[in-house]
């Protein structure tokens, strides 16, 4: 059984809280379809950069307690591309992997990578 997190952020404001409320029900929903899935975490910001608690909390929380990040694109990790390698070289390095549901739209390789991760965890599922 796969332990697995959900990461969701959005914008500050009223729109960007109901926004964020349907994002992470999307995402438990996509969690809960996955046989192998225990869905034992949300973590959400309402921000658009700096400080984010959410993020800060899975950070110390995921090695040793979550197996999976969920998330609905990279850009909800982080914009700045090389703040996102970090992210994803610091989860990797504690045996943490990040699954994006939806890459954004045109984004190939993305995609490719997800799809490829996803593919990989149920092959390991299924040994």
């Amino acid at each position: 059984m796969w332990r697995v997190a959900i990461y969701a952020r959005e914008q500050p404001g009223r729109a960007g809280r109901i926004r964020l409320d349907r994002q992470v029900v999307a995402l438990a929903a996509q969690v809960a379809r996955q046989p192998s899935w225990q869905h034992v975490a949300t973590y959400a910001d309402q921000s658009l950069g700096g400080d984010r608690p959410g993020l800060d909390r899975l950070r110390t929380d995921a090695p040793g307690r979550i197996d999976v990040v969920v998330v609905d694109g990279y850009g909800r990790l982080s914009a700045d591309h090389r703040e996102l390698g970090a992210l994803l070289a610091q989860l990797g390095g504690t045996g943490v992997r990040v699954v994006v549901l939806r890459p954004l739209a045109g984004r190939r390789v993305a995609r490719l990578v997800a799809n490829l991760a996803l593919a990989d965890l149920v092959v390991e599922a299924a040994r």
